[in-house]
């Protein structure tokens, strides 16, 4: 069996200079876009949803923002809107200002501020697994891609203060205020949603109950992710699922503060294929491990207490978000050359593009082996539209060589028929699929042929050059692929290779 070692990885969280994709930007909304329990809410537009402020079947539940609000929250919010506005961006249950302010809420041009007091609402019945809470938010339809290569980041950015925080003895549950970033992931091959919460501030210290740590949980609706926007852990472990962009402030355990604070987040394809397999491991076990099934269905920042029940534990939180914004942060991905090598005694091939095998063979390490001096062009890692190549080993008694597919599915049908074959990775490089029928290759790629040599000792050959396909079957090799040409896969057109590395 061939061992060598796997491509090098690309560059982890390092997006200076990097390009960007705005999908989602800063808009003007109004009182119009306040959005009371499970009431639907407004699509591609920023609102915020208020919830729990006050017990099932009580008025002031069913009127958490019905009310306009006319004095200025902004004391408590730190977002400043002129007193002429109050009355088309304020509302809230009680117009009942300082010195004993009632729960009240914001939203206006690229702005949204929300001030959450329990000891002005009921909280006789228990909620569990959440608390009273405002979100601010936007709902994407059609949810959005955006780990279009394997560079790519979900980013998350906002201006936020968290200047009012008071609450009585130091919190374990009950007493708790949180801000933080969330985002909704749906996976497309299953349908199942997750939400990943992204800690900016807990009025606990680090550590207490969990707080500034990773884990996987639920709701009572949804699976999620927790993880504090730190490059640590409050164990000391590396975050994983994570990553603080440069320019971003990190989380902050129980002192607020009143001035405006950049906070950035970058998930990864790395972190978010990280994330994923914990999922799988601990929660979600049928949905996809691949960053590029899922899309982002909602995204934003969630303001949320837990008073519990009863007088012991009052809370309050106040809180403002300003240029909200989703992005992919990316780079490109330039296709890189597959190197053919033929062995003259076993009259066998073998391609690939990582240079730890290029070495192995080039410097005799694997004797016998000479380049032929062709070659085409893949992707070192996962392009949107490309498609993973797994690598077999065919042991001695099967020929003592390797099969490439860019099919899932014919990957799978050899996994199963031939038991004896070791896949040897199941990404060792990314192309194009053809049409199954036609085997056309989509624009900006060109065929890839893949040949049989029909004899006990199997091998394969692969080759864009037409001639070479023609000169192998005179030979005696069979066809294999789609269409009546036999295309494999299909690599990156060199003429065009510049355009399709996004």
């Amino acid at each position: 069996m061939w061992v060598f070692m796997a491509s090098s990885a690309l560059a982890e969280d390092d997006y200076r200079g990097a390009s960007v994709r705005v999908i989602s930007a800063p808009d003007c909304v109004d009182a119009t876009n306040f959005v009371a329990e499970f009431d639907p809410a407004p699509v591609n537009v920023t609102y915020m949803r208020v919830q729990h402020i006050g017990d099932v079947g009580t008025p002031e539940l069913a009127g958490e923002v019905a009310h306009p609000v006319t004095w200025d929250v902004g004391r408590f919010t730190g977002l400043s809107l002129p007193p002429a506005v109050f009355a088309q961006t304020q509302r809230g249950y009680r117009d009942n200002g300082p010195p004993d302010p009632a729960s009240a809420f914001q939203l206006g041009c690229n702005g949204a501020g929300f001030y959450i007091d329990s000891r002005r609402f009921s909280h006789v019945l228990p909620l569990v697994l959440e608390g009273p809470s405002a979100s601010v938010a936007r709902d994407l339809v059609p949810p959005a891609a955006i780990f279009r290569n394997a560079t790519s980041a979900l980013t998350i950015e906002a201006a936020i203060r968290v200047p009012t925080v008071q609450f009585g003895a130091p919190p374990f549950i009950d007493g708790t205020a949180q801000v933080s970033f969330m985002y909704y992931a749906q996976d497309v091959t299953t349908g199942t949603r997750f939400a990943h919460v992204v800690q900016l501030y807990d009025n606990r210290a680090a550590g207490i109950n969990g707080t500034g740590t990773e884990a996987v949980s639920a709701d009572a609706y949804t699976a999620f992710v927790v993880s504090p926007l730190a490059a640590q852990t409050a164990d000391g472990t590396p975050t994983e699922f994570a990553a603080v962009a440069p320019e971003s402030s990190t989380v902050q355990f129980i002192v607020p503060w009143g001035e405006s604070r950049l906070f950035r987040v970058h998930i990864s394809y790395a972190r978010f294929q990280a994330m994923l397999a914990r999922l799988v491991r601990d929660a979600l076990p049928t949905i996809s491990p691949r960053p590029e099934d899922y899309r982002i269905s909602l995204f934003g920042v969630l303001g949320e207490i837990f008073p519990g029940t009863g007088t012991a534990h009052e809370v309050a939180l106040g809180a403002s978000v300003t240029n909200l914004t989703l992005a992919e942060t990316y780079r490109s991905i330039a296709p890189v050359p597959v190197v053919e090598f033929h062995h003259a005694a076993l009259d066998h091939y073998f391609i690939s593009a990582r240079e730890a095998d290029i070495a192995a063979l080039d410097s005799g390490r694997h004797a016998g082996w000479r380049r032929t001096g062709a070659t085409f062009l893949a992707w070192p890692a996962f392009v949107e539209g490309a498609a993973r190549v797994c690598r077999y080993y065919l042991p001695p008694e099967a020929g003592d060589s390797h099969f490439f597919s860019a099919s899932d599915e014919e990957c799978r049908i050899v996994a199963e028929r031939f038991p004896s074959f070791v896949l040897e990775d199941a990404a060792v490089m990314f192309m194009s699929l053809p049409d199954a029928m036609t085997g056309a290759c989509p624009g900006g790629t060109v065929p890839v042929y893949r040949l049989w040599n029909a004899r006990a000792a199997t091998n394969h050959r692969y080759t864009r050059d037409p001639g070479t396909r023609l000169a192998m079957l005179a030979a005696g090799w069979k066809s294999e692929g789609y269409g009546p040409q036999g295309v494999a896969m299909c690599s990156p057109d060199a003429l065009t290779s510049t355009a399709a590395t996004r």
